[in-house]
This record gives C-alpha cells, sequence and structure tokens, in this order.
C-alpha cells in the first residue's frame, strides 16, 4: 500500500521533451509571479503598520531561492519544488505583515497556492509545498503566535485549519498526477505511436508520404522514399523533389495537381490525370493518390501518394509477353519457315540501314514503318511496339531518331536474334515444290525431254511461287481484319503460275504489307457499315499475280468505301502539293505525310506506308496504277516490265542477273485509270 502511494506521488525519472518546455514556460511564470510579491508585500505592512522595510527585505531573501534554482538546477521538476516551498514561505510573509482585522483571510494565499501548484503536474511539489505549510504554522504557533493568528486560536482551531490543508494538499495532488497522466503522459505515448509509426516507415517496403496543399512534402514519410529518390530537403515541394529524378512526371503532376486543387472537374477525374509510373534506375513504379480533405468539407487539405515498386511484376509481364511471342515466332516458323526467315533477313537489312546509315528523315520513316507493319504480322509486338514509339517520337519532333534511339533499335533486335538462333538454325531457306510440279518433271523425263529443258525446269524451282506468297498475305490480311473489327473477310488468292526470285523482291515485298494494310483498315468497312450501305456483311479483298500484254501485274482489290479523292485533295492542298488531276492526287496519296486517315494508329493513318511501297515498286522498274470507285471498292495494281515475270523462269545467274538490269525506258511514277 504504501509503496503504491510513493509510486503514486513520485513520477518516474524520465522527462519528456513535451514536459521539459511545458514545465520550463510554467516556472518562468511562477518566478515572474514570485517577482511582483515585494511591492505588494510592502503595500499590505504599510496599511497593518507592521514594517515596510522588513516586508521588502523578508520576500526578497525568499527569492533568492527560486531565482538560484531557476540558474542553476538541470531539472524542471526540482525548480518546480523550490517553486512550491517558496509559495507557501510567500503565505507566512504575507500573512505576518498583514496582522489586522483581515489577517485570518490572508491565509486564502496558501490555499490557492496550493491548488495553483497542481498546474506542475507532479504531487512532490504539493507535498512539497504542503509540508512546508504545516512546518512554519506549528513552529510559529509556538514561538511566535501573533505571526499565524490575531487572537488566541485553541490547539483545536489549529487542527481544523491543518485538516483543511491536508483536504485541499491530496485533492491537489490528485489534480496534479491525473494532468501528468492524461497531458504529459498522453504525449509519451503519442511520442511512442509516433516512434512506432516512424519504425513501420522506416522498415514498410512501400513509399508513403503527404503534401499539403503548396505541395510541400510532411516530415514524416517512409524512409525507403529517399532510399528509392534521393535525400529529402526541409521543405521540398513533392514537384522539386521528384522532379530530380524525373523533369516530365514533375512537369505532368505539376499540371493535374492544380487541376485538382482548381476543383472544376471532379476529384476522381483529376485524380486520375495524375501520373502513375516511373521509370528510374532501371526500376519501374506505381503511383497511388489518396486526397484528404479538411473535416467533412469538400476542399482538399492534404494529398497521400502511395508509391510500390513493380519491377517484379513489369518483369514477370515482360517475360510472359516474350514467351508469347516466342511462342507466335514458333508457329510461324513451323507453317512457313521460308517465309519467317525471308522477313527475319529482310528486318535485320532494314535495321541495319536504320542504325549504320544516316538517311534523311523521310526514308528513315518509311523504314521504320515498314519494320513496325511487318513485325506486327509476324508476331514480333515487342519490335513493332517500339517501332510505334520511335515513329510517333519522330513525327511529332519534326526529326530523325537520335544515337539512343539507333542503339535502342539495335540492342533490341539483336536479343531478340539471339533468343531466335537456336530456333532458326543457320540453314538457307529450303524452296518448295508443289506435287504438280514434280509430276510435270517426271512426265518431261518419261518424254525424253531433253538436258537443258529439264535444268530449266528444276532452277525455276528456285523462284518462289506466288501460289505460297499470295495465301501467306491473305492469312495476315484475315488475322488483321479480325483485330480491327472488320469480321471474317473473304480472300481471293489468284497467283497464275508465277515464280519470282526471292533476293530481287525481297525489298519490294516487305514494303507491300502496307498495301495489304491500308486496303484492311481504310478500305473495307466494318459489318455494320456495309449492311448500312447495302452491301453484303462480308467484305472481300483479292490478291492477283498475273500478266497483261506487256505487263506483269501485281493487284490488290477491295470492295470497300473507294478512294474520298476530294479529301485526297484537300490533304495534298495543305502538304503543298498539286491537286489538279487525278494523276495529281494518286501521286499525293503515294507522298509521304499524306494519309486521309481521321486518326493515326499503331497499323495505318501516318501516310508513310504507300509511299515506301510506290519507292520500292520504282525500284524495281514498275509503276503504280490505281482505280476506284466511291462506295464500290479500291483496285491498287503495281504493274512492271512482262519481261519481270517471263524472264522469272530463267532463274540461273544470267537469267536473274538480266532481271536486276531491267527497267521500263522512261517508267512514269503514277498512273490513274
Amino acid at each position: 500500500m504504501f509503496k503504491k502511494l510513493i509510486d503514486y506521488l513520485v513520477l518516474p525519472e524520465t522527462i519528456s521533451d513535451f514536459e521539459r518546455g511545458y514545465l520550463a514556460r510554467v516556472n518562468q511564470i511562477g518566478f515572474y509571479f514570485f517577482l511582483i510579491h515585494p511591492p505588494i508585500f510592502m503595500a499590505v505592512a504599510a496599511l497593518a503598520g507592521t514594517g515596510v522595510f522588513s516586508a521588502l527585505w523578508m520576500s526578497l531573501v525568499v527569492l533568492v531561492g527560486p531565482f538560484v534554482a531557476m540558474k542553476r538546477l538541470e531539472n524542471p521538476r526540482h525548480v518546480s519544488m523550490v517553486h512550491g516551498v517558496t509559495a507557501m514561505l510567500m503565505g507566512a510573509i504575507l500573512v505576518h505583515f498583514g496582522q489586522g482585522q483581515v489577517q485570518i483571510e490572508m491565509h486564502f494565499y496558501f490555499f490557492v497556492l496550493l491548488a495553483l501548484l497542481a498546474v506542475t503536474a507532479n504531487p512532490m511539489v504539493v507535498v512539497a509545498a504542503a509540508v512546508t505549510a504545516a512546518v512554519h504554522h506549528t513552529l510559529f504557533y509556538f514561538l511566535l503566535p501573533q505571526s499565524v493568528f490575531n487572537y488566541d486560536a485553541q490547539i483545536w482551531v489549529v487542527g481544523i485549519h491543518a485538516l483543511f490543508v491536508v483536504v485541499e494538499s491530496v485533492a491537489a495532488c490528485y489534480v496534479a498526477r491525473s494532468f501528468f497522466d492524461n497531458v504529459i503522459g498522453l504525449e509519451k505515448k503519442v511520442a511512442a505511436r509516433t516512434a512506432d509509426m516512424r519504425l513501420l516507415l522506416d522498415n514498410v517496403e512501400q513509399g508513403f508520404l503527404t503534401i499539403d496543399k503548396e505541395g510541400v512534402m510532411a516530415d514524416e514519410r517512409s524512409a525507403i522514399v529517399e532510399k528509392w529518390f534521393g535525400v529529402v530537403q526541409g521543405g521540398d515541394r513533392w514537384t522539386d523533389y521528384i522532379g530530380r529524378v524525373s523533369e516530365e512526371t514533375a512537369t505532368w503532376f505539376e499540371l493535374a495537381w492544380e487541376s485538382l486543387q482548381d476543383g472544376f472537374m471532379p476529384v476522381e477525374v483529376s485524380l486520375d490525370q495524375l501520373p502513375k509510373k516511373l521509370e528510374h534506375d532501371e526500376r519501374h513504379y506505381a503511383f497511388e493518390y489518396k486526397p484528404l480533405f479538411e473535416g467533412d468539407g469538400e476542399e482538399i487539405d492534404k494529398l497521400l501518394i502511395m508509391i510500390h515498386d513493380i519491377t517484379a511484376d513489369v518483369e514477370r509481364e515482360q517475360a510472359e509477353a516474350m514467351q508469347r511471342e516466342m511462342m507466335a515466332v514458333v508457329d510461324r516458323i513451323l507453317r512457313d519457315r521460308g517465309g519467317f526467315l525471308e522477313f527475319f533477313q529482310e528486318a535485320s537489312d532494314i535495321i541495319d540501314r536504320v542504325v549504320a546509315e544516316r538517311d534523311d528523315v523521310v526514308l528513315t520513316k518509311r523504314r521504320v514503318h515498314t519494320l513496325k507493319g511487318n513485325c506486327a504480322l509476324f508476331g514480333l509486338k515487342s519490335i513493332s511496339s517500339l517501332c510505334h514509339v520511335l515513329e510517333q517520337q519522330m513525327i511529332e519532333e519534326d526529326r530523325n531518331l537520335t544515337e539512343t534511339e539507333r542503339r535502342m533499335l539495335r540492342k533490341d533486335w539483336s536479343e531478340l536474334s539471339s533468343r531466335l538462333a537456336h530456333i532458326i538454325g543457320d540453314r538457307p531457306p529450303a524452296f518448295e515444290v508443289d506435287e504438280q510440279e514434280i509430276d510435270e518433271l517426271f512426265g518431261a523425263l518419261v518424254k525424253r525431254t531433253s538436258r537443258r529443258e529439264l535444268a530449266e525446269m528444276m532452277v525455276r524451282w528456285k523462284g518462289e511461287p506466288m501460289s505460297k506468297r499470295l495465301p501467306r498475305l491473305a492469312e495476315r490480311a484475315q488475322k488483321l481484319a479480325q483485330r480491327l473489327g472488320k469480321g471474317d473477310i473473304i480472300v481471293d488468292v489468284e497467283p497464275g503460275d508465277i515464280r519470282l526470285p526471292r533476293e530481287l523482291w525481297a525489298h519490294f515485298w516487305s514494303a507491300f504489307v502496307h498495301v495489304i494494310r491500308n486496303a484492311v483498315d481504310h478500305g473495307i468497312e466494318t459489318p455494320e457499315d456495309r449492311l448500312a450501305a447495302g452491301k453484303s456483311e462480308v467484305g472481300t479483298l483479292t490478291l492477283a499475280t498475273y500478266v497483261e500484254e506487256n505487263d506483269f501485274v501485281i493487284e490488290v482489290a477491295d470492295d470497300g468505301h473507294g478512294i474520298n479523292w476530294d479529301a485526297v485533295a484537300d490533304k495534298a492542298r495543305s502538304q503543298g502539293l498539286p491537286a489538279e488531276s487525278r494523276d495529281d492526287l494518286i501521286a499525293a496519296l503515294l507522298s509521304d505525310g499524306v494519309s486521309t486517315a481521321e486518326r493515326v494508329t499503331d497499323t495505318s493513318g501516318r501516310g508513310v506506308g504507300m509511299a515506301a511501297v510506290a519507292a520500292a515498286c520504282q525500284e524495281q522498274g514498275g509503276f503504280v496504277a490505281v482505280e476506284s470507285e466511291r462506295g464500290k471498292g479500291t483496285s491498287w495494281q503495281f504493274r512492271f516490265p512482262r519481261e519481270m515475270a517471263e524472264l522469272a523462269a530463267d532463274l540461273s545467274p544470267w537469267g536473274v542477273k538480266r532481271l536486276s538490269e531491267l527497267k521500263f525506258t522512261q517508267p512514269p511514277t503514277v498512273q490513274a485509270v
């Protein structure tokens, strides 16, 4: 019981910063309070005729105690106890010099000061004051009773007086201890919980921080934030801090934050505009935001920013995408190894040119656009996506590729090539011979055909049959149509009995893919639009190679909505191109930067693809002819000298050489039909 009483009266040894600061203020106020006592006591002594100067020197002597305590004692609790004793001594002086009719009223000073001492939040201060009052009253009752009472008081009167002091002291001790536990102690609990929170924030693997209306970061935040993005300077704004890592993210945040504070748009919409991801030091981070409102109002007071390291998730997604890409490539190789190898070689050549050669921006755009389209058709989405980004940057900033971007393209393609090396191998593509051609050879042998004719038949097999090339293009067109919401289109293939040397036509076929993509994307309508126009729900595309009079023709025809020549004319004039005749309009269609597409997609709409295929056609000595009727469809014809098809039967080195040298005498760029 006694131990519990002692534990209640004596405070724990630890003094918090809050308690130390609080007691320093209270003790200072107490000292100033004591400083005004001497003149008051002198006035009381003057009125009572009990000695003005005696009141002065006595009160000054008592003031020595708190003065020395304030200067010399480091523990603020000890200073408070000195103040408690000083208060009772000041009361004794007041009662002594206030003798007369109101002396008894002077005793209220003791009771008032005992109660006020509870603000020190220390029961021992009250005990020290009470003991001082008890000792004073006991001694002076026997030694100088008129100093305490102005009448002959009985001992029981003194006992009742002492009892009130005890009762008030007990109450004051309770108030003081309650004040310590519920106010001073509460600060300790908050500090402990803050320390726990600090420990949590220092060890959590997620970033948490808050910013105020001015964007200034609060002191409390996860330690990992500084580990990720660097040391926070005092008073740093979030945009300044994150701007040292990414200026783009900082600018983006600043604009969206202003919109969020303006309150013009719904909070959810504005929050969605804030930056969501950041890449820094080869790691990926995701941001989440939660607004903190003032009270129950709608005005945002602070913004909680939560940061997550999603590098592992990104790497996993990239690995899964890579795996899906490899599976698509393997499927392509199993179904058409020759076609894939041809594409792969052509793509490698394009990248070599883009990286090594410093062509003008127009030619670079053509090559990147062609690479993007071909990679997309063969399932290499990683390279296709990169080309799309590079192309977007070149167009938006009206510039060529930077050295960094060229190295990036080379790096990604080299990594892809390394992964494909064990699948592709180093075997050259095998040429294809169908059953009919074998039967023809067998028949020639039975008929004892000359060796030269037999050799010519077999050499011809080295050429690529259009009966293989066109169905391959047809398959790509059908998949693209499904992806673009055009439905299951019909593709009619009319290859004829034509074979062409791979090495001479590889560049043309690489660019020719753009014609297929444009026909599906811009030519054929959606099933809904076709039905509304009174057409069959299913669109039709025709791919053909044939010889017509003096021309060898490669044709792509669709039954779509046809070319809007008025839109072409407007686009041509906006680009400063001639637009007076149909030939002018066709020439404009085949120029860089001219497209009638309403929007740019990763498939088409930049006006680059058709310019690339027109250039490839010219390199082969051909020209482009177009037939188009509004609402009926469009036919693109790529016409070459007839000998290009006829000499294809002779694929000996001599024949190939003649094919490479064969050109129109004066080939037109375009021709309107």
